[in-house]
């Protein structure tokens, strides 16, 4: 019979910063959260595609009909290797810190050698991690694992946001932990903080204005929102950088190599090369996953250079400002503009 200390003793050893236990019942008051936000129109139709499903994205026994428990992981991933390049004549575009590399799949591996321990034990298991059947952050808010920041993303009493989530849906029968008694009380730095007030109310989020969102969207971007869009080429963590249980976070080395693109990447890079070459040149990284359209990347890239301020861009928008495809000719028109009337 294998235990939980068991197994929390193995995910040490593997190198998982912390792991609860949660049980399979589904989410009904999520999932119809879920429902009204997507009628309240918060959602961009990158999401659309998973809607048809959603029922079983709430519900952990669609994945493992037997399941009995879920166990949650979580990596922390913030490091000291900040490696902005940008100098005249070669601007970079801001990569999202999350994803300076890729510590989802690094997850991911540890815990698929913790279920091949299980396993060893005669029970079985599924792995899953970000983008997986399952919801993650109600399954990490159950079981004790973190607790809700107004922006929506999961706080872990330790670590902060700064972590990356995954789970093992098990057979095992094993003792489920409790939900946090934790709250961000009356602060409301992060619903400050966002610059283009995509958190609507605490714990909503319009993610039609969410600059995170939108990086992975292909689509044209409203001009209040390219005002604020400074030089992010991915991802957007401005929220996270301005919560109070962040400023304790003390950076680490990184734990993997896969994926590492580092904390920026040259523009110029990015809008000179198709898509078989950049996806090519940044394997196993979120910015080139299926789900990226590329369009998408060389539009933020021509809102980014319109942020820098750099001339030698001005080739490069001039030829993007007569592209037959609206979304990246209308970025870079808007890019042009902005650093003429500069």
């Amino acid at each position: 019979m294998i235990h939980f200390q068991d197994i929390n003793d193995h995910a040490q050893q593997l190198g998982i910063d912390d792991i609860k236990v949660t049980h399979t019942e589904p989410f009904i008051i999520e999932l119809q959260h879920f429902r009204e936000q997507q009628l309240a129109g918060l959602f961009t139709n990158r999401r659309h595609r998973h809607f048809a499903k959603i029922e079983k994205f709430y519900d952990v026994k669609s994945v493992l009909a037997n399941a009995r428990s879920v166990i949650t992981a979580c990596e922390y991933y913030y490091t000291d290797e900040d490696d902005d390049l940008s100098e005249p004549g070669n601007p970079c575009g801001r990569i999202a810190r999350y994803t300076w590399r890729n510590y989802y799949r690094d997850l991911r591996h540890r815990l698929e050698k913790l279920a091949e321990y299980i396993h060893s034990k005669n029970a079985h298991s599924y792995v899953v991690h970000s983008n997986g059947p399952v919801a993650e952050k109600p399954l990490a808010q159950r079981s004790g694992l973190g607790y809700y920041g107004k922006h929506s993303i999961l706080i872990h009493p330790v670590y902060g946001s700064w972590v990356v989530l995954g789970e093992i849906i098990t057979d095992l029968d094993l003792d489920p932990d409790r939900p946090l008694s934790m709250d961000c009380r009356d602060c409301r730095a992060c619903i400050d903080a966002c610059p283009t007030q995509a958190i609507k109310e605490p714990y909503i989020i319009d993610r039609t204005r969410c600059i995170q969102e939108l990086t992975n969207w292909c689509g044209p971007i409203p001009e209040d929102i390219m005002e604020v869009w400074s030089t992010r080429l991915y991802g957007c963590t401005t929220c996270q950088d301005a919560c109070p249980q962040n400023r304790s976070a003390k950076p680490v080395k990184p734990r993997t190599s896969i994926g590492q693109v580092g904390s920026c990447i040259p523009l110029f890079e990015v809008l000179n090369s198709d898509e078989t070459a950049y996806r090519k040149h940044y394997p196993d990284n979120q910015i080139t996953a299926s789900w990226i359209n590329f369009t998408a990347i060389q539009r933020n890239a021509l809102i980014a250079l319109g942020h820098t301020g750099d001339t030698t861009a001005f080739p490069y928008l001039e030829k993007f400002s007569h592209a037959p495809d609206q979304i990246l000719s209308r970025a870079a028109q808007w890019s042009l503009s902005r650093m003429h009337n500069a």
